[in-house]
């Protein structure tokens, strides 16, 4: 991914679907951010003693699919616990515009349904830094 025509193509997706996400974002009351460490992708996060998150992101460059990546994690002292799932993978830009709406609903239920008690160890949060 070198060219800003590269870098357009690969991302044109998301951008295509930012108003939806935005929409969905604004509904739910939901923080929204994009192209985290200059990847394409959009994340939605919130909650506060569980940090819940959303993201769909390029998942092949050369095949032009995305994954739709769930995620709830809480720091507990020097530790952090968490909970994953990808929720669908290997979606072309068509299939993702498509079911954008249903699958973020799905995600939104699915990780709000996770509880704390659910989060199992991940990492220590001192080999993070």
């Amino acid at each position: 991914m070198g060219s800003k025509a590269e870098w357009e193509r690969i991302e044109r997706p998301l951008v295509e679907l930012d108003p939806a996400i935005g929409t969905f974002a604004k509904k739910h009351g939901l923080s929204c951010s994009a192209n985290y460490h200059g990847w394409p992708e959009r994340s939605l996060v919130w909650g506060a003693g569980v940090r819940r998150l959303i993201q769909i992101y390029l998942e092949d460059e050369a095949r032009l699919t995305f994954r739709v990546w769930l995620c709830a994690s809480q720091d507990r002292g020097l530790k952090r616990y968490w909970k994953r799932e990808n929720l669908r993978e290997g979606l072309d830009p068509e299939q993702l515009k498509a079911e954008l709406l249903e699958l973020l609903e799905m995600a939104y239920e699915k990780v709000n349904s996770w509880p704390q008690s659910s989060l199992e160890f991940a990492t220590d949060i001192a080999a993070l830094k």
